[in-house]
């Protein structure tokens, strides 16, 4: 095969390509630290700033099992992640902040698709992607609006998004 050229990565998804580039873009390409191995995957963590006394922001990219060690940096752009979140955690975690969000960016927009108890889901077909934001009150169906853009959703630090 290869007196016809060189074959290309068979699991080379163009709609993810998009996507990653836009989160590079959002966070300016921010380093994260892996946190830990959990199962058959990593967990890659970056802190943003936050005036939280008791809580922080962190960015988590969670990727297929690799062989790197806990502590190891690397930027967003290098990892090929299958779950992205934006959440406000207790305790502190072994990492480095990065930036926030650039709220300036053009941000595509989101479509409810599902409304429980746990969380409102929203859909983006331009990147193939669903966003979960996580209910923060009890008892609240419609703490979320019916739509929204990415950037907003990335913002509630609640969110967490899957291909």
């Amino acid at each position: 095969m290869l007196q016809y050229g060189h074959t290309f990565d068979q699991t080379f998804d163009p709609t993810k390509t998009n996507t990653y580039n836009l989160f590079v873009s959002i966070y300016k390409d921010p380093v994260l630290t892996k946190t830990k191995d959990t199962g058959n995957s990593s967990v890659y963590m970056g802190k943003t700033s936050c005036l939280l006394i008791n809580e922080c922001r962190y960015l988590i990219a969670t990727v297929s099992h690799d062989d790197n060690q806990p502590g190891t940096k690397i930027n967003l752009s290098k990892l090929n992640w299958t779950n992205f979140q934006t959440r406000t955690l207790k305790g502190k975690f072994p990492c480095d902040t990065c930036n926030s969000a650039n709220i300036t960016l053009s941000s595509p927009s989101l479509e409810l698709i599902e409304r429980t108890d746990k969380y409102t889901q929203y859909k983006n077909d331009e990147h193939n992607i669903k966003i979960s934001l996580l209910h923060t009150k009890t008892n609240n169906l419609y703490e979320y609006p019916n739509g929204g853009d990415i950037i907003s959703a990335l913002e509630l630090y609640q969110t967490v998004i899957s291909f």
